[in-house]
């Protein structure tokens, strides 16, 4: 298992996906702060946003600039249980690479990048963290 991080200063992590049967599993994610927050954690999570997205550019142009891609983008919810008092969320979300087609070539392709990121970080406290405990199969950082 292994552990990333993501907060105000680095609201997002991009992995490079090597196959179609590559799959990032989140095992759990907590909040921790340089703080004492105890319950104001609560107040953290109902300001964030965490979504992945699977990405394939299907052409760029010589400049570098995309000018075809395909994104299947999806939040992940980190829902306070009434009666959660520790900063853990037992997610367990397994998020697999999926395989299309480009129109009507029949070859299928799958995609190659994987993206985690908080949304609107730059309102965020930069004292809080989220620590996602993750297994790759198939993937580079």
């Amino acid at each position: 298992m292994e552990q990333i991080k993501l907060h105000k200063e680095n609201p997002e992590i991009e992995f490079k996906l090597n196959s179609a049967d590559s799959y990032l599993l989140i095992h759990s994610v907590a909040v921790t702060s340089s703080k004492d927050f105890k319950n104001e954690w609560t107040n953290f999570i109902s300001q964030v946003k965490l979504t992945a997205e699977l990405k394939y550019i299907v052409f760029e142009n010589q400049n570098g600039c995309f000018i075809d891609e395909r994104k299947n983008q999806f939040p992940i919810h980190l829902l306070v249980d009434p009666y959660q008092v520790q900063p853990v969320f037992q997610l367990n979300k397994l998020i697999k690479n999926e395989t299309f087609t480009l129109g009507i070539n029949p070859e299928r392709k799958f995609y190659r990048t994987l993206k985690l990121e908080l949304l609107n970080a730059e309102n965020l406290n930069e004292d809080y963290t989220l620590e996602f405990n993750i297994e790759k199969f198939n993937i580079d950082a």
